[in-house]
């Protein structure tokens, strides 16, 4: 292959001719590389082996060559954002930040006398280990040990009882700042906002995305639940947010009923509440009846303080299955680590493939360095072979990457069949948004859900995953009075209304809900209705 020496470029070329010739350089790379890996495809004296991967190659390359037309869609059309009430959220954020930092500056000119700065790494790591006299903490960047103030380091820190509160406060300063960076993105002047979908470049196979190609939008699949209140379905339009339920859950119980034939993980995910289930197999001296509503109503009490039984199984069942350690679950959690390792010793007991499948990870580590996956597909793993880390990598990748397949074939389809009766909107790992005109909704529904659904079979077991959808006008979960005041009741917070939010959605049930926010209105109208 050439190589290019590209920090001696010619000083006369301009801005936009330097970039032209990155983009030229860009394109004949990409151009060898094919030409290179076309020569494996081809190779016709291969392995049984080789030619397993050769299928599985093409199948996927095809594929995302396919999927490249609705990110594209996608990218193009952009989700419509409420201006007025972006603003006001970040105003909202800004009070917030403005009273946390007053906070901060109190702790710390208490410590050492001055204010500090929760962004600069450097005057944290002097406040921490050298005024705090507390033991340094370290990360690992391409192999080099260094002395680390990251959000993980605070954590750790969080544990001697008279840095927790500084801790917390810092961490919580840089969410709420992030949180203002996003709503602070730059919005297309027909105020859309656009993102920029990776189809394949991330190891797990899964989507990412970043900002879009002119600088504005940003990363639209890990956007915060209260940040997503500011996209609205377009005027007309309705929302409506499909995803696939438990999904990384059941692809596992698949997973294990495959290898191990062992179906104990994979019976819980099919009995239709996987966490009262897990509930009832942890702690079966609870007075379970055998009723789902009944049972449910029992996971639903409280556990540890204000956490329930059904809670920690969803939290500590999440972490565990992708061999979480007790310390750090707990540290997640905010509970005790011997509540877990007594949850863990229950959990494994209950689901013994689960153990299994993590076994059998390591042994694929450390014989192959690869793990390969139900659908053709495989993926090699650089780091050591005997690190937690890489282990939890390979543990987490068979899930998460049919997950995204199967979520992407799902699109596929959407975008295919149903072009003139709904626009796809965002991709989010294991759910899509979409948007559709209001009077066609149940026309709509009645046409996604059996496109979202992908039949997998073994041993005569066919496995389904089955969709949740929620319908509404913008991003956000529905929020009424009602639900104010229950939180309020237990003691939560209670949050903003949101009557045109996203609910639950049953087939053949319709929506009354009527909009309640005009989006074209502006500001002072807006303040009027």
């Amino acid at each position: 292959m050439t190589e290019i020496l590209t920090t001696n470029m010619p000083k006369y070329l301009s801005p936009h001719d330097s970039h032209q010739v990155y983009n030229g350089l860009d394109a004949g790379i990409t151009l060898e590389v094919w030409q290179r890996l076309r020569e494996e495809l081809d190779r016709e004296e291969a392995t049984p082996e080789h030619r397993a991967w050769q299928a599985g190659a093409r199948i996927n390359y095809s594929f995302e060559r396919a999927m490249q037309g609705p990110a594209l869609a996608m990218m193009r059309r952009g989700i419509l954002v409420d201006n007025y009430y972006r603003w006001e959220v970040v105003a909202s954020l800004e009070r917030r930040i403005s009273h946390l930092q007053n906070v901060l500056n109190e702790f710390a000119c208490a410590v050492w006398g001055k204010p500090l700065n929760p962004n600069s790494h450097h005057q944290l790591k002097q406040f921490f280990y050298e005024a705090m006299k507390l033991p340094e903490q370290h990360s690992y960047v391409k192999g080099r040990k260094n002395v680390s103030i990251n959000r993980d380091a605070l954590e750790k820190l969080s544990i001697y009882f008279h840095a927790e509160p500084i801790c917390n406060c810092i961490i919580r300063l840089r969410d709420l700042s992030k949180k203002v960076s996003v709503l602070r993105t730059e919005v297309d002047g027909d105020s859309r906002m656009r993102t920029s979908y990776n189809v394949a470049g991330p190891e797990t196979g899964r989507w990412s995305s970043s900002s879009n190609v002119f600088g504005g939008g940003t990363n639209l699949q890990n956007i915060t639940e209260e940040l997503r209140r500011i996209f609205i379905a377009d005027r007309g339009k309705k929302f409506a947010y499909i995803d696939l339920a438990q999904a990384e859950s059941r692809v596992l119980g698949l997973l294990c009923f495959i290898l191990f034939n062992l179906s104990h993980y994979l019976d819980a995910c099919e009995s239709g509440d996987l966490h009262t289930s897990t509930c009832r197999l942890i702690w079966p001296g609870l007075g379970w009846t055998g009723e789902a509503k009944v049972d449910k109503e029992l996971a639903d009490q409280d556990f540890y303080f204000h956490h329930t039984y059904r809670y920690m199984s969803k939290r500590g069942g999440h972490g565990t299955n992708y061999y979480g350690k007790p310390f750090t679950i707990a540290r997640q959690m905010k509970v005790p680590q011997k509540l877990i390792e007594d949850f863990q010793q229950g959990y494994f007991a209950a689901f013994p493939d689960i153990s299994r499948y993590h076994k059998w990870c390591a042994q694929q580590l450390q014989l192959h360095g690869q793990i390969s996956t139900p659908l053709l597909t495989s993926r090699m793993f650089f780091g050591r072979s005997n690190d937690d880390a890489t282990l939890r990598e390979a543990i987490a990748h068979v899930p998460q990457h049919m997950v995204g397949v199967l979520l992407n074939l799902a699109l596929w389809r959407i975008r295919a069949y149903l072009r003139r009766q709904c626009e796809i909107l965002a991709q989010v790992h294991d759910a899509v948004l979409i948007q559709y005109d209001e009077e066609r909704e149940e026309k709509v529904l009645q046409a996604v859900i059996p496109l979202m659904a992908t039949p997998l079979y073994h041993n005569g077991r066919e496995m389904i995953i089955p969709s949740d959808i929620a319908v509404g006008w913008n991003w956000s979960k529905y929020y009424d009075e009602a639900m104010a005041a229950n939180d309020a009741r237990r003691g939560r917070k209670p949050k903003p209304l949101n009557l045109d939010g996203l609910r639950g959605r049953v087939l053949g049930v319709p929506d009354i809900r009527s909009r309640r926010e005009d989006p074209s209105a502006k500001g002072l109208e807006r303040m009027m209705i």
